[in-house]
């Protein structure tokens, strides 16, 4: 009730003050009753302050006057105008103290395997997560400060570009994705990052952004069209071109394949939906297939995957095994 954000969103909605606090109300469930009671209350209070005339305000203090003596009155004016700052005084730092407990509590999100979810950032920016993937960040920034979120598996972005005037850059302007060895700031681009497999890689779809180790001072920037490819094992950087779109395909439920071997699919499979896969014949790694293939139910994926690399899957608890 004293954050001014909360009553702009009864009074004034948008679609970012919609975003936030229904993204608000999904990641912290128990919230939601004392939202719902708190617009029931503003909106009882502002009906009460609307209805409330001059003559009604008369009548009660006129009741109260006339039931005690002057003496009396003084003294209960006093005793109820203490109570009165105490209160107020426990209700701005209880409000102070709530405020700033959910500016600084970081939001986190997950996905299980073989789940997508879609995500709206307090600034409108979107994210698509997917399976078995997460990402974190503070639902109120502090003002003039970068956007930032911690991403750890494969999301998707498309990010709200707030400097449309060709000035310099402010923080506020910044979007910084923070990875475990890299970190990757825009202005407003839609991308993906994968963190998977001992790596971390970033495809740029539009727009323009910087890539930065944490251990080297010096940036990369990207173009559409480029990924960039760190591998933790062997502290190499790469860069390259890809078709981006195609990096993305899984937001859709769609896998292309181009000529890609059964040992690349057996990655996707366990990293995706959870699955140990064994292979007895290690001669069927080598086996590639192309084409785009539904992914929105995995056992119809398994089927599509038997027929074009003439294997036979089996499905025994979380293991799966591939044989001839």
């Amino acid at each position: 009730m004293l954050d001014e954000d909360f009553l702009l969103w009864l009074k004034q909605p948008d679609g970012t003050r919609n975003a936030f606090w229904n993204t608000l109300q999904m990641t912290y469930p128990h919230l939601v009753d004392k939202i719902t009671d708190a617009r029931k209350l503003a909106a009882a209070l502002q009906v009460q302050k609307e209805k409330a005339s001059d003559a009604a305000k008369d009548r009660i203090w006129n009741a109260v006057t006339s039931s005690v003596t002057p003496a009396a009155k003084l003294r209960s004016m006093k005793r109820a105008l203490g109570w009165m700052a105490a209160a107020a005084v426990l209700l701005i730092v209880g409000g102070l103290f709530v405020f700033q407990y959910h500016r600084t509590k970081e939001v986190l999100i997950k996905t299980a395997y073989g789940e997508k979810r879609a995500v709206t950032l307090p600034d409108g920016s979107q994210v698509v997560l997917n399976a078995n993937s997460e990402i974190r960040y503070k639902p109120r920034p502090k003002k003039n400060a970068p956007r930032e979120v911690w991403v750890n598996g494969e999301a998707w972005f498309d990010v709200v570009h707030r400097n449309k005037s060709g000035t310099p850059v402010t923080a506020a302007d910044r979007f910084i994705v923070h990875l475990q060895n890299m970190q990757v700031e825009v202005l407003g681009t839609t991308f993906t990052i994968n963190t998977r497999r001992n790596q971390e890689q970033v495809v740029l779809e539009t727009g323009k952004v910087k890539v930065q180790l944490k251990t080297r001072p010096a940036a990369v920037y990207l173009q559409p069209g480029e990924f960039i490819r760190f591998n933790k094992d062997s502290k190499t950087l790469s860069k390259a071109t890809t078709n981006p779109v195609d990096c993305s395909l899984w937001k859709e439920n769609r896998l292309k394949f181009n000529n890609t071997p059964l040992s690349e699919v057996i990655r996707l499979i366990e990293d995706n939906y959870g699955y140990k896969v064994n292979v007895p014949d290690s001669s069927l790694l080598t086996r590639t297939l192309g084409g785009t293939i539904s992914s929105e139910d995995h056992q119809i994926l398994f089927k599509a995957l038997e027929n074009m690399l003439d294997v036979k899957i089996t499905i025994t608890n979380q293991t799966i095994t591939i044989s001839k």
